[in-house]
């Protein structure tokens, strides 16, 4: 009798150290935000950080990158998501590192009306990737590409960003408070990763290379190398919802200096390149090397685009189609989706915009596609 309650016993308290082994806290330090690429010398790019640096939108988008991985983190019982303070101790396996990164802003309008009383109207386009590293190894392990669009309406064609600052930023934070915005089975993948930081190595992961538009499309669009980079991130947002989809390889200078940073916060400095992570005889060096996971699958986008006009006397009734094509992995997806405008014969000119719409129609949304 004895023999077999020290058994129980023993069993006992292998369950409860394992249990206790799984719960594990994670804190979360504040977000790091990168500047805008700056390629072809982008007239939004001092605008936008200005924007960008308010205080109260730091503050809301923490607690909104707090609470979305919360949400997450709740699938996985043991699994606390807390907030890093300048007193927390410098844990490499418990810190993530936040980092919000600004890849492209793009405007687009139209011209209304007469020479005399022309008005513009169109959206403002920004990319954004929301990246998520463990200090230890600084290992990507999540990965979230998001597009964030604001209407624009004015007199003038020189227009600024700073009127649209407030809807940037709420729209910013709106991508992490909606607790619609993951599927559940996206969700479930970050709560696995949370709970298990080498987890999303092992899923699949991806990344778009290849941007071809057919030549009609080139023909059509007046901004062509615009409308690539839209593609490319609503592909990638798209995307998203399934795989780990990778950043650009040019970021990678930029995100190395953002991590480190974003933890000069604990008196910690790194030593890039080292072939062994840990501290360095100097207590304040931490020797690191930044992994970024192999892309399992590389997909190509190809781009088709159509117009089909019915007249209506004054006013043109024109249907805007986009195909769009992702292809990779061995599988074909295939979205076409078309936008219906109505149009006065006295609208003075036509820029992309509709051509947008109707793209972002087509990849906003990949369940519907046939694949």
């Amino acid at each position: 009798m004895n023999r077999r309650l020290s058994i129980i016993l023993i069993m006992l308290v292998a369950l409860l150290s394992a249990s206790l082994a799984e719960a594990r806290e994670l804190y979360i330090i504040p977000s790091a935000i990168g500047k805008v690429r700056n390629k072809e010398k982008d007239r939004h790019k001092t605008e936008l950080e200005t924007i960008l640096k308010d205080k109260e939108f730091k503050k809301a988008l923490r607690k909104g990158v707090l609470g979305f991985l919360r949400r997450a983190a709740a699938k996985n019982e043991g699994v606390n998501i807390k907030r890093a303070g300048f007193k927390t101790k410098f844990d490499p396996e418990s810190i993530l590192i936040p980092l919000l990164f600004v890849d492209n802003v793009i405007s687009f309008v139209d011209k209304f009306g007469s020479e005399e009383q022309a008005l513009y109207k169109g959206s403002v386009y920004i990319g954004i990737n929301f990246l998520l590293f463990q200090a230890k190894s600084e290992s990507l392990v999540y990965s979230a590409p998001m597009l964030v669009s604001v209407p624009y309406l004015n007199k003038t064609k020189n227009f600024s960003l700073t009127p649209l600052a407030g809807q940037i930023r709420a729209a910013i934070v709106e991508f992490f408070t909606d607790r619609k915005r993951l599927k559940p089975d996206a969700q479930d993948e970050l709560g696995n990763c949370l709970a298990d930081l080498e987890y999303l190595f092992s899923t699949k992961t991806c990344e778009i290379k290849n941007i071809t538009l057919s030549k009609g499309t080139i023909k059509r669009i007046r901004n062509v190398d615009k409308y690539k980079s839209l593609a490319q991130m609503l592909a990638s947002q798209a995307l998203s919802q399934d795989h780990l989809v990778l950043p650009p390889k040019s970021r990678f200078p930029a995100i190395r200096r953002g991590l480190h940073a974003a933890v000069s916060m604990f008196g910690v400095s790194f030593q890039q390149g080292a072939e062994k992570s840990g501290f360095s005889e100097r207590d304040n060096v931490y020797q690191t090397e930044m992994r970024m996971p192999k892309p399992e699958i590389i997909y190509g986008l190809t781009v088709k685009t159509g117009t089909r006009d019915n007249d209506l006397g004054p006013y043109i009734e024109r249907n805007y189609t986009t195909a769009a094509y992702l292809q990779g992995g061995g599988e074909i997806i295939k979205c076409i989706k078309g936008v219906e405008v109505t149009l006065a014969k006295r609208h003075t000119t036509v820029s992309d915009v509709h051509f947008y719409n109707s793209l972002i129609n087509a990849l906003s949304d990949l369940d519907t596609c046939k694949k």
